[in-house]
């Protein structure tokens, strides 16, 4: 009867604990998007990155580094 007791107890404190952790990760998740929906991006700031068209790929993307580069860093 003890040792059920003392599961049932551990039981609990784990999806007590597992609730909390999850309701933390939702408070966080809707603070950011709150803070990023606040966030007020400057005029010049929009024309300038509705005038620079962004690329999908960056350049080198598909280069592969040789073992040199690799090994010294460069």
């Amino acid at each position: 009867m003890a040792k059920n007791k003392l599961q049932k107890k551990k039981e609990r404190e784990k999806r007590v604990a597992k609730k909390k952790i999850a309701e933390k990760a939702a408070r966080q998740a809707q603070e950011k998007t709150t803070q990023e929906a606040n966030k007020q991006i400057p005029q010049r700031s929009q024309l300038m990155r509705s005038a620079v068209p962004k690329a999908d790929t960056p350049a080198n993307a598909g280069k592969k580094s040789t073992f040199t580069q690799r090994r010294t860093g460069g």
